[in-house]
C-alpha cells in the first residue's frame, strides 16, 4: 500500500538547516510515517533528536527542506497558505508542554477562543466549551481562571481547548512535561479514554518510555531518522 490513503502519511521528510558555505545540520533525514485514524502513536527520544521537528511538521508549523506530506490523500504542498491556516483550525489540535493559556479569561472562554477564528461564538461557542470541558472532567471548573486551577487543571483545559473544534487529529508536545507523576498519569489515561471511546487520533512526542507506553505504536528517533 503506498500510504496516501491514510490521514497523514509523509515521505522522505527532510529538515536540513545551514548550506551556503557552512556546513549543513540535518534535523531530519528522509522520514517516513504514516499515521490512520484512530492511531494513538508516539514519537519518543532525547532533545536535539528531531521529534519537535517532526511533530511541527506534521501540525503544518514548519515547512520541510524535501518532503510529500498526503493529508486524506491530498499533497499538502498544492494547498495555499489559507488552506493549510483552515487545515490548523479545524482538523489539527494542538496541545503544548507550556500551556499558553491567558491569564484574565476564564476556562470557558480559553476553550471557546479557537471557535471564534472560525466565525462561531455566542451561545453556540459557549455549548461546545462546556461540553469539551466537560470531557476533560473540568465539569463546574468553566468559569475559573488560571491561576485558580492545578497545573494539571490547567492541561485538561488545553486538551480541551484542542477538543473544541471536534479535530481529528490531536498533537500533543510532551503533555506530562511540567507535572507530577501522579497527575501524569492522569493525562494519559485521559489520552487513552480520548483516543478510545472518542474516536480521536493522537501523535504525541516525550523523551519519557512510561508516557510512550500509552500509545498503540512507538516510534524511536535519533539523528535526525527512525531507528529499532
Amino acid at each position: 500500500m503506498d500510504g496516501i490513503s491514510n490521514f497523514i502519511s509523509l515521505r522522505g521528510i527532510k529538515k536540513i538547516y545551514g548550506g551556503n558555505g557552512t556546513e549543513p545540520v540535518y534535523a531530519l533525514r528522509g522520514v517516513d510515517l504514516d499515521i490512520e485514524d484512530w492511531d494513538f502513536t508516539a514519537i519518543m527520544g532525547a532533545s536535539g533528536g528531531g521529534k519537535s521537528t517532526l511533530m511541527n511538521i506534521v501540525g503544518l508549523l514548519d515547512v520541510p527542506s524535501e518532503w510529500k506530506y498526503f493529508l486524506r490523500g491530498k499533497e499538502v504542498k498544492d494547498l495555499t497558505d489559507d488552506q493549510q491556516a483552515m487545515i490548523r483550525r479545524t482538523t489539527i489540535g494542538f496541545i503544548f508542554q507550556g500551556y499558553n493559556l491567558l491569564k484574565r479569561m476564564t476556562a470557558r472562554e480559553q476553550v471557546a477562543l479557537p471557535l471564534s477564528y472560525m466565525g462561531i461564538s455566542g451561545q453556540e461557542a459557549k455549548e461546545k466549551a462546556y461540553h469539551a470541558l466537560k470531557l476533560v472532567g473540568l465539569e463546574g471548573r468553566e468559569q475559573a481562571l488560571p491561576n485558580q486551577l492545578s497545573w494539571g487543571q490547567q492541561q485538561r483545559v488545553c486538551i480541551a481547548r484542542a477538543l473544541v473544534a471536534d479535530a481529528g487529529l490531536l498533537l500533543a508536545d510532551e503533555p506530562t512535561g511540567a507535572l507530577d507523576s501522579k497527575t501524569g498519569i492522569e493525562v494519559m489515561e485521559l489520552f487513552k479514554k480520548l483516543n478510545a471511546e472518542q474516536g480521536r487520533t493522537i501523535l504525541l512526542i516525550t523523551h519519557d518510555a512510561n508516557v510512550a507506553s500509552y500509545a498503540d505504536k512507538v516510534y524511536k528517533i535519533r539523528d535526525g531518522a527512525f531507528v529499532e
